[in-house]
């Protein structure tokens, strides 16, 4: 093996493109070199970037939109952006109706089959098979979804006979939040066999979503976790008088649910020695719609102790989470799915209390008691009796100890999980 070697990383996602999933690859580019490999990446183009702005070992290729003109290829001149919105304004109800017709026949997703991202096949496989044949390489690393990862990867190892290694940051054809019909999931789980059928290992983010994968594959699975880096967080978190419980991203129903959290607090605000109405007490709900939640916290009659913040940018959302007094998480409604979200993951690195509601069990129960935090709950008197005690510390101190700390938790940053990946290369390579 030499000193250093050279992993071609496939994936549509990728930062500038704000979509969540393109920052576990791009931690992975950013800590690989460290432990050998040197990562060249091959991802789509964002609208947000021109061609000239990815680095020189990221490579972002123009792709075709669903009935749509293609995306990262706008013309540089003035005139021609010009027509180019002239065309798309007249073409624009057409293609709406026409794509919703199909959305409706046969759904478009970017974790299922017909992928919403197709478009960027022909784009991807050539700019690939270029960089293939201008590089030494010694392997081949994709990520989905989308699925045309995995489909852009698999043609490129049919065209290079590298050693490839497959990542699933969500399940594809036994995807747990977008279903199909038996016939149609029946035929996609057949394409999925085929695609993958000569990756050399697959990977995926949860113990649970392994064992599911070595039953349909037949191939050796191995678990990379999900992360969060130190790095990333601020130095000095902003600090506030009043005692904020910050949940952070898109609450997604019927999975997950505050409403055992609601009814602690209908207990907690009737209570005088709390006062919890005059004491500055506020759930944050960080991007998320109020929707469902809402109308739960109006049930309960905790809707003035609840406010919704827009999405903001990631560095902002992992300051705002070090800066809260205590963090929310919400469970999946059943475990054993195996589900376990990214956010568990930066809410160990924020350093802060955990106030984790939901069914007890699975592999967030597990990590959540190795790193020495409550475990989940959605029992609301216990649930009741957590806060309690926040508020009472909190009233006397003015903050909450950290409760995320030792060594347990360091096994979780991107580092770390980088490392395991690189071992994982160099066994297939």
């Amino acid at each position: 093996m030499s000193e250093t070697q050279r992993v071609l990383i496939v994936s549509f996602f990728y930062p500038p493109n704000p979509a969540v999933g393109g920052l576990r690859v791009a931690k992975f580019a950013q800590y690989l070199p460290e432990f050998g490999w040197t990562p060249t990446v091959l991802t789509a183009r964002s609208e947000a970037v021109s061609p000239s702005e990815p680095g020189t070992n990221v490579h972002a290729t123009r792709y075709v939109a669903p009935f749509g003109l293609p995306r990262g290829s706008a013309p540089a001149d003035a005139a021609g952006r010009r027509s180019l919105r002239e065309r798309a304004a007249c073409r624009g109800r057409f293609t709406r109706a026409a794509y919703a017709a199909l959305r409706h026949l046969l759904p478009m997703s970017s974790v299922r089959m017909p992928d919403a991202t197709l478009g960027w096949l022909p784009f991807g496989v050539a700019e690939g098979r270029r960089l293939l044949d201008s590089g030494d390489f010694q392997a081949i690393f994709s990520s989905s979804g989308p699925p045309s990862s995995h489909i852009v990867a698999a043609r490129l190892q049919r065209y290079s006979g590298l050693p490839w290694i497959a990542d699933y940051r969500d399940p594809w054809s036994d995807n747990h939040w977008d279903n199909r019909i038996g016939a149609f999931r029946l035929l996609e789980r057949r394409l999925e066999r085929r695609v993958l059928r000569a990756a050399a290992l697959l990977t995926t983010v949860a113990p649970t979503w392994a064992s599911q994968l070595r039953e349909l594959h037949g191939h050796d699975v191995e678990v990379v976790y999900n992360g969060f880096d130190p790095a990333d967080y601020p130095s000095e978190p902003q600090t506030t008088d009043r005692f904020t419980l910050t949940y952070v991203g898109s609450l997604i129903r019927p999975h997950e649910s505050p409403e055992p959290l609601f009814q602690a607090l209908a207990r907690l605000k009737s209570r005088p020695d709390l006062d919890l109405d005059g004491s500055g007490f506020q759930i944050r709900f960080l991007g998320t719609a109020p929707g469902a939640a809402a109308e739960l916290a109006e049930r309960y009659g905790v809707a003035h102790l609840v406010s919704y913040l827009p999405p903001v940018s990631h560095r902002e959302c992992l300051a705002q989470q070090a800066a809260a007094a205590a963090l929310l998480f919400l469970g999946w409604s059943d475990p054993e799915r195996g589900v376990i979200t990214a956010k568990l993951f930066e809410y160990l690195g924020a350093g802060r209390p955990i106030l984790a509601v939901g069914p007890p069990g699975g592999e967030v129960s597990r990590i959540l008691r190795e790193c020495g935090l409550p475990d989940l709950t959605d029992d609301p008197q216990t649930i009741a009796r957590r806060l309690e005690a926040w508020l009472s510390e909190f009233a006397d101190s003015g903050k909450l100890a950290a409760q995320t700390e030792g060594p347990a938790i360091k096994a979780y940053t991107r580092r770390a999980q980088a490392q395991r990946l690189a071992q994982l290369l160099d066994k297939a390579a």
